[in-house]
């Protein structure tokens, strides 16, 4: 006869995310409506530019384990619930969260990029030539473009290091792709760069592929973009994993399965 095994205990996670920000609220929410309640409870936490007064009742919960959703939400737990172990997502910039050291794991911020470039291709076909600028922080995501674009399209590439030096080097590039590649990458890009290099591109015929759909109404061609559904899940698949004590195999950083493109018909045309 054997005793039948005891469930497993319900765990508190606290899911912190940046108030104001639509997307990140959304994300927070599926997050929180994936989770099974017999095995998590979830607590939903917004954040403001000064949450001093959320330290104290956060640490009240008593968390065993955290989400952050953006890069705020991310900084202030692993500053304030540093013991806890932490899955982030809808971070670009998340190498120095990684590199603090302690039970961090991520979900990639972007969708695949083989996804991005085949609902690019059913847009615009006639591509051969795509221009792709990255901090030096994400060189090795040129390598990833190249082999996601398996030889299907050139991919003519730069490193910046400013704001400034991408738009000058998308000046530069512009004449010689018939499609450009944006990345979320704060650290080389501002709103003003973005106004100037999308209101260039119109211009001089140059579809651009972006990582927000509110950069469409701005003049880029397309967005790909992650769904929530879709974030929900891979920061679902870490937790159970990291609940399990199942953590050796797991990677610094999930990859998304899903894209979802949106397209400005107006440019496209």
């Amino acid at each position: 006869f054997r005793s039948p095994r005891a469930p497993a205990p319900v765990r508190n996670v606290v899911v912190l995310f940046e108030e104001g920000t639509a997307d990140y609220a959304e994300v927070a929410a599926r997050i929180a409506a994936e989770l099974p309640a017999a095995r998590y409870r979830a607590t939903l936490v917004p954040i403001r530019a000064d949450s001093s007064e959320l330290l104290a009742p956060l640490v009240a919960l008593r968390p065993s384990l955290a989400v952050a959703v953006g890069r705020e939400a991310a900084e202030l737990a692993r500053k304030h619930l540093a013991a806890t172990p932490l899955v982030f997502c809808q971070v670009f910039n998340y190498q120095e969260i990684l590199t603090a050291g302690g039970a961090v794991w991520g979900v990639s911020p972007m969708p695949p990029l083989d996804l991005q470039l085949r609902g690019w291709n059913a847009v615009d076909p006639s591509r051969r030539r795509i221009g792709l600028i990255v901090s030096d922080a994400h060189a090795e995501l040129v390598d990833d473009a190249v082999a996601a674009a398996a030889g299907a399209v050139e991919i003519k590439h730069e490193i910046s290091s400013s704001d400034r030096e991408t738009l000058y080097l998308f000046k530069r590039l512009a004449s010689q792709v018939d499609g450009f590649w944006l990345l979320p990458d704060n650290r080389i890009l501002s709103p003003n760069v973005l106004r100037e290099l999308l209101s260039y591109a119109v211009s001089h015929g140059v579809g651009v592929l972006v990582f927000n759909d509110s950069l469409l109404s701005w003049g880029a061609l397309m967005s790909a973009t992650s769904t929530p559904d879709d974030v929900a899940r891979g920061v679902r698949s870490v937790l159970d994993q990291v609940a399990a004590g199942a953590t050796k195999q797991l990677p610094p950083l999930t990859p998304l399965a899903e894209s979802r493109i949106e397209v400005n018909a107006d440019v496209a045309s």
